[in-house]
Order: C-alpha cells, then sequence, then structure tokens
C-alpha cells in the first residue's frame, strides 16, 4: 500500500514549484506591462516636443519679417544720424517725395506761367523755398516711419525671445513630467520582480517546509 506521507509530500513539492512559477510569471507581466507604459509615454513626449517645436517655429516665422523691417528701419536711422549724413541722397531715393516734389513745382510752374512770370527769379525763388520745405516736411516724415519701422522690429524681437522661452519651458515640463513617469514605472518594476522573488522563496521554503515535517512524521509513524 502506498505510504500517504509520500503522496503528500509529492503534492507539496508540486504545489510549491506550481507557486513559484505562477510568481514568475505574474512578476515578468508586470515587468512588461511597465516597459509598454514606459514606450508609451517615451511616444507621447516625443509628440508634445515636435507639437511645441511646430508651434515655436510656426511664431518665428510669423515674427520674422517685422523683425527685418525693424533692422532695416534701425539701421537706416543709424546712417541718418552718422555725422555728414547726406539726407538729400536718402530722399532722392523715396519715390514718395519725389512724386510730392514733381507735383509741387509743376504746381508752381503753371502759377508762373498764369501769371506771366515764366522762369523768373521769383519763380525760381518760390521754386527752392517749396522744395527746401519739402525736404524738411518729408524727411520728419520718413523719420518718423523708420522710426516706426525700428519700434515694430523691436517688439518682434521681444515677442520671438518670449516665445522661445515659452518653447524652452514647455519641452523642460515635457521632460521632467517623462523622467517621472519613468522613475515610477521604473519603481514598479522593481517592486513587481521584488514580490516575484519573495513569493519564489516563500513557495520553495514552504515546500521545504512541508517535506521536513512530513519526514519527521514518517519517523514517527513510518
Amino acid at each position: 500500500m502506498p505510504n500517504p506521507l509520500v503522496a503528500l509530500g509529492g503534492a507539496s513539492i508540486l504545489g510549491g514549484a506550481k507557486a513559484s512559477r505562477d510568481a514568475k510569471k505574474a512578476a515578468k507581466a508586470q515587468v512588461e506591462a511597465g516597459d509598454r507604459a514606459s514606450a508609451l509615454e517615451s511616444q507621447s513626449a516625443d509628440k508634445q516636443l515636435a507639437l511645441q517645436r511646430e508651434i515655436w517655429e510656426k511664431q518665428q516665422a510669423d515674427y520674422k519679417p517685422y523683425l527685418e523691417q525693424g533692422q532695416y528701419g534701425i539701421n537706416t536711422l543709424g546712417a541718418l544720424m552718422r555725422p555728414n549724413a547726406d539726407t538729400s541722397a536718402i530722399l532722392k531715393n523715396d519715390p514718395s517725395y519725389q512724386f510730392r516734389l514733381k507735383q509741387g513745382q509743376q504746381a508752381l510752374d503753371r502759377s508762373s506761367a498764369a501769371r506771366g512770370m515764366g522762369y523768373s527769379g521769383a519763380q525760381m525763388k518760390a521754386a527752392q523755398d517749396y522744395g527746401q520745405g519739402m525736404a524738411s516736411t518729408e524727411f520728419g516724415n520718413y523719420y518718423n516711419r523708420l522710426a516706426g519701422l525700428a519700434q515694430g522690429g523691436q517688439q518682434a524681437a521681444g515677442s520671438m525671445a518670449q516665445a522661445g522661452g515659452q518653447y524652452a519651458q514647455n519641452a523642460g515640463n515635457t521632460f521632467a513630467n517623462l523622467s517621472n513617469a519613468q522613475t515610477g514605472i521604473l519603481g514598479q518594476q522593481a517592486n513587481a520582480r521584488a514580490s516575484g522573488y519573495t513569493a519564489n522563496a516563500n513557495a520553495l521554503s514552504g515546500g521545504l517546509n512541508s517535506l521536513t515535517n512530513l519526514y519527521a512524521l514518517n519517523k514517527i509513524y513510518g
């Protein structure tokens, strides 16, 4: 007749082995789940960073024309402020000034001709005074337009810097969130491994204790 204690011992060994395998499977499943979660976190962070960069690049492109106009304005103003700057040469290249000067001189010529003065000294003096007055007025207008461009460029530069700072902050937050998530996942995986090791050790220890107890009983009642 088979010894029942031997049967119990075999069952105890099989039960311990199964518990050990189950513990290993559970720990492995948790670690693999952590790996998948970590990969998803990385993909999400990559998408966020790509979107943040796309927004930043769009902002830079939108501000660039204003910055370039501002640079033109400040550079031209700098040239105007230099000693012995030839302001008349600058105005000669201004189509708006040239058009108004031509229209005004033609009006003076027609007025002089209507009065029979032709190209008299008085008419030439009037044309000279008109040209000087027009040049002074148009130079002021030209200066103000340049100053407006320079101010707009300054504002664009400030906006670009602000957008760059916001982009850097958002990217930093994304990296920080990813780091925190990855750290949490690594901690969970470490706990899963530790729990698996503990459960495995407990299963083996339980099986050995059962065998020890059965061996003692066998000695007593064998």
